[in-house]
C-alpha cells in the first residue's frame, strides 16, 4: 500500500480496512520494484527487525533497569528509598511525549535517521547516568533517556507497515510487541544480577556496553523502509539516508505541519482515544507491580535477597511471553474463522480472555502478599496479569494499524503515549495507596477497575462501528 502524502487523504487508511480484505489489500500493495521493502530478502528483512527488536527491547527494559537497584543507590546518595525510585518517573513520562514529538521527523526525514540519531544519544544518556555523582544529575540523565529512548516502541508500526503486507502485519506486530513488553521485567532482572555481584554503577556500565551493541546492529543493518513508488533518479547513497537526505522526497515545512495536525486529530479519533484509555489502565497496574515489587520481597515474610528478587522478575516474563503466544494464535483463529467478512474490529475481541487473566493475577498477586502466603502465589499472579497486559496490547496495537494503516506512525505513538502515562501515574499513587488500604483491598480494586474499564472503551468501539456499516453490509 502506497505512502499517504501530506496532501492525501487522511481517512483513506480508514476506508480501506473497513472494505476491504487482507487479501484484496496485499494485491493493492503488490509490486515488482526491488527497492520496495516488501521486495526485500528474507534475509535483509530479517536482521533489520532483529535491529529493531533490540532497540525496542531496551526501550522500557533500559528504562526500568535500575528498579533492582534503588535501595544501593539510596545508600550511595544518603536519601530514602522511596525517593531513590522516583528516579525513574520522569523518563517513563517522557517516553509517551518523545514518541510524539518524533513522529513529524519521522515522516518527513524518514525511518532511518529517526532510528539511528535517537538510539546514539540515548547511548550517551546511559554513560551519563552511569558516571554521574548526584541523584539530581542521575535523574537528568535518565529522564533524557526516556525522552530519546522511546523512538523504537513508536518506530516499530511504520517499519512493519513498510517492510511486510497486510497478512503479515499482525504476526510481527505480536512478535516486535512482546519485546518491548518483556523488557520492563528482562531489565531489571539482568541489572540485579549484575549489581549484586558488584554495584549499581558496574550494572548500568553494563547497560551502556549493551546499548553500544544494540547501536551497532542498527549501523550495520538499519535500512530506510519509507518508499516511494516510481522514484525518479538514482537511489540516494546509504550515508546520506543516515542524515535524512533524500528518504522521503517530501516538503519538508509541508510534512512537519501536516503530521503536527494529524497527531492532536488522531489524539481525539474515538476509536483510538477509547482504545488507548484502555492500554492506560491495562499498562498502569503490572507497571505498579514492576516498581513496587522488590519494597514486598525484601520484607518479611519473604526478606529476598537481591539474586532471589531478580529471579522474581521472569514470572513477569513468562507472562509476556504466554500473553504473546494468545495473541498469535488468535490473530490467526480469528481471521480465518470471519476472513469471508473481514471487519477490522474483530481484533478487539482479542482483549476479552486476557483481561479475565490479568483481573484473576491481580487478585491472586494482591491476596497471597495481603495474607502473607508463599512466593509461589506472587509469581503466578504475576505470570496472569502480564498475559492479560500483553495479549491486550497487541490485539489494540494490530488493530489499530490494520485501521489506519497510511498513518502508522501516528497511530503508534499515541498508543505509546496513553502507555507510558499510566506507567508514569502509577508510581506516584500506588504506594501511599498500598500503605493506607491494605494489599487485598488495593489489588482487588485494580481487578474491578480493568475489567470495567475494558468494558467501557472496547464495547463502545465495537458498537459505534456497527453503528457506521452501511445498511445490510455484514
Amino acid at each position: 500500500m502506497e505512502k499517504s502524502s501530506p496532501m492525501g487523504n487522511m481517512e483513506m487508511g480508514e476506508t480501506a480496512s473497513q472494505s476491504r480484505s487482507l487479501e484484496s489489500q496485499f494485491k493493492c500493495s503488490e509490486s515488482n520494484d526491488p527497492q520496495d521493502p516488501k521486495n526485500w530478502s528474507n534475509a535483509r528483512k530479517t536482521l533489520l527487525f532483529m535491529s529493531l527488536m533490540s532497540s525496542s527491547l531496551l526501550a522500557d527494559g533500559a528504562m526500568v533497569w535500575g528498579s533492582t537497584l534503588i535501595t544501593q543507590q539510596a545508600m550511595d546518595w544518603n536519601i530514602s528509598i522511596t525517593h531513590s525510585a522516583t528516579s525513574m518517573n520522569y523518563g517513563i513520562l517522557l517516553q509517551g511525549f518523545g514518541g510524539i514529538f518524533v513522529v513529524p521527523l519521522i515522516e518527513a526525514y524518514g525511518r532511518l535517521p529517526m532510528w539511528l540519531w535517537p538510539q546514539v544519544l540515548t547511548m550517551f544518556m546511559v554513560l551519563g547516568a552511569t558516571l554521574s555523582t548526584s541523584y539530581s544529575a542521575f535523574t537528568v540523565f535518565r529522564s533524557l533517556q526516556g525522552l530519546f529512548g522511546t523512538v523504537p516502541q513508536v518506530i516499530g508500526l511504520p517499519i512493519i507497515h513498510d517492510m511486510y503486507t497486510p497478512a503479515e502485519w499482525p504476526r510481527m506486530i505480536n512478535i516486535w510487541g512482546t519485546t518491548f513488553l518483556v523488557g520492563p521485567f528482562l531489565g531489571p532482572a539482568i541489572a540485579g544480577y549484575v549489581g549484586a555481584g558488584t554495584d549499581w554503577r558496574i550494572s548500568f556500565g553494563v547497560l551502556t556496553a549493551i546499548y553500544g551493541a544494540s547501536t551497532v546492529a542498527v549501523v550495520l543493518f538499519g535500512r530506510e523502509t519509507y518508499y516511494t513508488p516510481h522514484r525518479p533518479g538514482p537511489a540516494p547513497s546509504r550515508v546520506a539516508l543516515c542524515f535524512g537526505i533524500g528518504n522521503t522526497q517530501l516538503p519538508k515545512r509541508a510534512t512537519l505541519w501536516y503530521w503536527c495536525r494529524m497527531v492532536v486529530i488522531y489524539v481525539f479519533k474515538f476509536p483510538l482515544l477509547m482504545t488507548g484509555l484502555a492500554i492506560l489502565v491495562t499498562f498502569t497496574w503490572p507497571i505498579g507491580i514492576t516498581t513496587t515489587i522488590d519494597t514486598f520481597l525484601h520484607s518479611p515474610p519473604y526478606l529476598f535477597d537481591t539474586i532471589q528478587a531478580s529471579s522474581m522478575r521472569f514470572a513477569g516474563v513468562i507472562g509476556a511471553l504466554c500473553g504473546w503466544a494468545f495473541g498469535f494464535f488468535f490473530n490467526k483463529w480469528i481471521y480465518r474463522h470471519h476472513r469471508t467478512h473481514w471487519r477490522t474490529e474483530y481484533r478487539l475481541h482479542g482483549v476479552w480472555i486476557p483481561i479475565g487473566s490479568m483481573a484473576a493475577g491481580l487478585l491472586t498477586y494482591g491476596l497471597t502478599m495481603n495474607f502473607h502466603k508463599h512466593w509461589i502465589g506472587i509469581a503466578f499472579g504475576w505470570i496472569l496479569v502480564n498475559i492479560g497486559m500483553v495479549a491486550t496490547i497487541v490485539a489494540i496495537s494490530a488493530y489499530a494499524l490494520e485501521k489506519y494503516p497510511g498513518q502508522a506512525t501516528c497511530v503508534s505513538a499515541i498508543l505509546n503515549m496513553w502507555r507510558t502515562c499510566g506507567g508514569f501515574a502509577v508510581g506516584y499513587f500506588q504506594p501511599a495507596w498500598i500503605a493506607r488500604n491494605g494489599l487485598g483491598l488495593v489489588f482487588g480494586i485494580q481487578a474491578i477497575v480493568v475489567c470495567v474499564a475494558i468494558v467501557l472503551t472496547i464495547t463502545p468501539v465495537l458498537l459505534w462501528t456497527r453503528s457506521r456499516q452501511p445498511s445490510g453490509s455484514v
